[in-house]
């Protein structure tokens, strides 16, 4: 399985747009990896997971074209993961070249809702409407996509919606990807250690930093959660495991989040960011 971060910072990006914090400033001074857009991943050129206002930016620089895609999976609808209007020109004289005649979009009841409310002040092209499906997902239950068992599970975050994590897997390896979210509740983290298959890799929530907040995860709570995770035997011996959602208020330079996690092998993510995982 091959996991490429597009992006990694929280939800105002890394630095963020109109601050001037001391985190802000020394961003914008050092450059590479401590800029951060947008958080958006890619699992084998296949998959994507969320659809931010940064995904044109991440397929222009990496050089992925958006019709060659049939599957998105959104984990909530909060503006820096969903970002509706970005489907409007899918199909028609803006792309009349696609790869594939749909585009699959899955989530909670709440991604068509608001795509349904954005169209119906913008209106969208009936030819390019009736090519985007959704798909309601529910926590703990599992669906079939192009190859990957996707379980969906309830995210620590956002309590006004049903914000989802996700377990994807090959058939060979699997992923658990716990972003947004606090640390997983008993019941999530109950069924992460009893899944089938043991964990190839594991990505974090790291939003908070060395701060705390229930609906998201600090560093501490990082490593807290590889140990749990370890001794349990719900990962594989050398699992990847890495964090990402950084944000400016929370966290310092790509190179100071790495010395904090030095000794315990957890990676700092960062925007372009390839991971590959083999069983």
């Amino acid at each position: 399985m091959k996991i490429q971060i597009l992006g990694s910072g929280g939800g105002e990006g890394y630095p963020a747009l109109f601050c001037g914090c001391a985190h802000c400033v020394a961003a914008r001074k050092a450059g590479g990896k401590s800029l951060r857009s947008l958080s958006q991943t890619l699992i084998d050129g296949k998959l994507l997971i969320d659809l931010p206002p940064d995904t044109h930016m991440h397929f222009m620089q990496r050089g992925i074209n958006f019709g060659g895609l049939e599957h998105v999976l959104v984990t909530h609808v909060h503006d820096d993961h969903y970002c509706p209007n970005l489907l409007s020109t899918r199909g028609t004289d803006f792309a009349p070249a696609l790869d594939f005649e749909k585009l699959n979009v899955y989530g909670n009841a709440d991604v068509q809702r608001l795509f349904n409310g954005y169209y119906e002040l913008f209106p969208i092209r009936d030819e390019i409407r009736k090519n985007i499906v959704f798909h309601t997902l529910k926590p703990f239950e599992s669906v079939k996509i192009d190859g990957y068992k996707v379980t969906p599970l309830k995210a620590n975050h956002a309590p006004e919606q049903t914000a989802l994590n996700y377990i994807i897997d090959d058939g060979k390896t699997a992923l658990l990807y716990l972003l947004d979210s606090g640390f997983p509740t008993d019941e999530t983290l109950g069924f992460i250690k009893n899944y089938p298959r043991k964990f190839g890799c594991v990505l974090m929530d790291g939003t908070m930093g060395c701060n705390y907040y229930v609906y998201h995860m600090n560093f501490a709570q990082n490593k807290q959660l590889k140990k749990e995770l370890l001794e349990s035997g719900a990962v594989e011996k050398d699992a990847e495991f890495g964090v990402m959602h950084i944000t400016h208020n929370h966290a310092g330079l790509h190179e100071e989040i790495k010395e904090y996690f030095k000794d315990v092998g957890i990676a700092v993510a960062y925007d372009g960011m390839v991971i590959k995982i083999e069983n």
